[in-house]
């Protein structure tokens, strides 16, 4: 069990994981401490924290194991608002949608202390934000990958899958590296689809009108475009060239469904229709458990 918890960012993710690490009795108290101050009061209100911190520092001191919870652009003004009170015997996590500036923060911030910081990343959600949210099942049987760099201390890695463990998640290891360049392709690159394709259709004369008229399927499909605009911009700047790899090899096979639509090769438009198919019939979600460098 942990002293305290020090959670910077008592929104979605940072209330559930507080939420959660309760549930579990994994924590005695936690301290939190958001930009807002109505947020951190509203999260004390909910029982999600038991004390409000007047800032990121004081949210993290008599802390044993801190929390960011915070947008990726604002992942290093917070290592530099926290980094004299994390000592080696801290474990700090992170919750951040991409992984490789955010490791390259903490270089430049967290200096001799960079191997109390296990990076990671909760593949869960919700399209609502804020504290309101906040779900002490959001981790329970999700994903969390965590990507440790060479000079990641062992018990810290070790403590951080255990209390992810602990919360019922699935722990899996990448390099940031690799992290990215997945993520790119499997959430960037749909959410990115997903808010062209409703800006594309309510830019139209009547796309109003169109929207009035979709169906089930529309509804599933752009369900991520009700997603938070700050994070997800953040996110887009923050992994921009391995998302915008993908959007060209997204553009490419979308090139070439078009040339066959165009060209009325119904054969070979079935044919790549049913690959796909066949490829989303066959999928399901898996608890990854090597380590990819």
């Amino acid at each position: 069990m942990f002293e305290q918890l020090g959670l910077i960012g008592c929104g979605l993710m940072g209330g559930s994981f507080a939420l959660a690490m309760k549930k579990a009795g994994l924590v005695k108290r936690v301290v939190g401490y958001s930009k807002s101050p109505s947020t951190t009061e509203r999260a004390r209100q909910m029982g999600v924290i038991d004390v409000e911190a007047p800032s990121a520092l004081l949210a993290v001191s008599g802390a044993d194991i801190v929390l960011l919870a915070v947008p990726v652009s604002a992942t290093e003004s917070t290592f530099k608002a926290i980094r004299h009170l994390i000592g080696p015997n801290t474990l700090l996590m992170d919750v951040g949608s991409t992984k490789r500036d955010v490791v390259d923060a903490a270089r430049r911030v967290l200096r001799d202390n960079l191997g109390a910081f296990v990076p990671c990343h909760p593949i869960a959600g919700k399209e609502v934000s804020g504290v309101e949210y906040a779900d002490a099942d959001l981790y329970a049987g999700k994903q969390v990958i965590i990507t440790p760099i060479e000079r990641t201390f062992t018990v810290q890695l070790q403590k951080a899958v255990d209390v992810w463990t602990a919360l019922g998640s699935h722990v899996a290891k990448m390099s940031p590296q690799s992290h990215d360049a997945a993520y790119a392709a499997v959430s960037h690159l749909p959410h990115l689809i997903a808010f062209a394709l409703i800006n594309g259709i309510t830019g139209q004369e009547h796309g109003k009108e169109y929207l009035s008229l979709a169906g089930p399927g529309f509804r599933d499909f752009t369900r991520i475009a009700a997603s938070d605009p700050t994070m997800w911009r953040d996110i887009f700047v923050a992994n921009r060239e391995e998302l915008l790899a993908q959007s060209q090899l997204f553009q490419q096979t979308l090139r070439e469904l078009e040339q066959l639509i165009s060209s009325s090769n119904g054969d070979a438009l079935e044919a790549l229709i049913d690959k796909a198919s066949e490829t989303r019939a066959n999928w399901r979600i898996s608890s990854p458990q090597k380590s990819h460098k």
